[in-house]
């Protein structure tokens, strides 16, 4: 992912391979990553040009990642210092030290609002795409009290936007980090505190 202090203002491609000319901030941004039949909405890009930024050479998953692989990205896409320093205060919110609901939900808020539009890496994909979201300090996003039951959770609080399909990223008061796209149930990525550390099953054996 680009470092929005030297960004060329372009992001995504259009059907012929071209990059497009967008707005580094803009909530709901997409990248070039062609989608599955089932949420293709428009035509898919140029795949052999964008396969030029895909990640071919990891070892298989279940694999782990450093900080250091963030920062240095594959030569187009990378997490810049304030994303890094988003991911790791991410980690240490400890959760688990505060007993009610209100005092995790203040924390997380507040976590929100220092690193608005930060972008915190998730996992580099099946078909080696690099997986992130975007931290948005303001968020409406509600989970349903069967949703609650099912995850045996008593707070869940939406806190950004995943790159790719734009779906929403939840955190649970049980430190669950969760991934709900569109009318698709919820799903579980995995703790808080292994974000940025440890691929997730969901983005290595599903087109999620």
């Amino acid at each position: 992912m680009p470092d929005d202090s030297d960004d060329d203002g372009y992001g995504g491609y259009n059907e012929y391979g071209e990059r497009d000319r967008v707005s580094t901030k803009k909530m709901g941004q997409t990248h070039p990553k062609p989608e599955p039949e089932s949420h293709s909405k428009h035509s898919k890009p140029n795949i052999d040009e964008l396969r030029k930024n895909w990640f071919t050479n990891l070892p298989p998953a279940p694999r782990t990642y450093t900080d250091d692989f963030w920062s240095k990205g594959n030569g187009l896409w990378r997490f810049d210092d304030r994303d890094i320093e988003a991911l790791n205060q991410f980690r240490q919110l400890e959760l688990e030290s505060l007993e009610l609901d209100d005092e995790k939900e203040s924390k997380i808020k507040e976590f929100c609002a220092k690193y608005n539009y930060a972008r915190i890496p998730l996992d580099i994909d099946k078909d080696g795409y690099m997986r992130g979201f975007l931290i948005l300090e303001s968020t409406t996003y509600c989970i349903d009290e069967e949703e609650l039951k099912k995850f045996g959770e008593t707070l869940i609080v939406c806190i950004g936007n995943e790159d790719f399909y734009c779906a929403q990223i939840y955190l649970g008061g049980s430190g669950e980090l969760y991934i709900l796209l569109d009318d698709e149930p919820l799903k579980v990525l995995y703790n808080y505190k292994d974000t940025g550390i440890r691929s997730s099953d969901l983005f290595q054996n599903t087109n999620y």
